[in-house]
């Protein structure tokens, strides 16, 4: 029995198709491939306008940033703590059941 060709078959077209996918295999004229293959990118002239945001506002979005992640630390103590407390209580449940 043939144990192990389908994997042997599966990597010989990976590799066929990874053969195709080389920039030397590629049409480099037709559909002007060969700009995206070779050409260095683009440098951007301009830079982009950020919007403005009044200071008021600003740091109201921080302080509600900031509350939230109090929230979420305060909610993975707890979380924490639970587990903590629960591996305890098996653990001195298994010891109270080895005895």
């Amino acid at each position: 029995m043939a144990y192990g060709a389908g994997h042997a078959l599966d990597m010989i077209k990976r590799m066929a198709q990874n053969r195709s996918l080389r920039p030397s295999n590629r049409s480099k004229f037709k559909e002007n491939n060969r700009d995206g293959i070779y050409s260095e990118p683009k440098k951007y002239t301009e830079k982009p306008e950020w919007k403005k945001i009044p200071e008021e506002e600003l740091i109201k979005v921080k302080e509600q940033i900031r509350l939230k992640a109090e929230k979420e630390k305060r909610k993975q103590q707890i979380l924490m703590t639970v587990f903590v407390v629960t591996f305890i209580l098996i653990l001195i449940g298994f010891l109270i059941l080895m005895n």
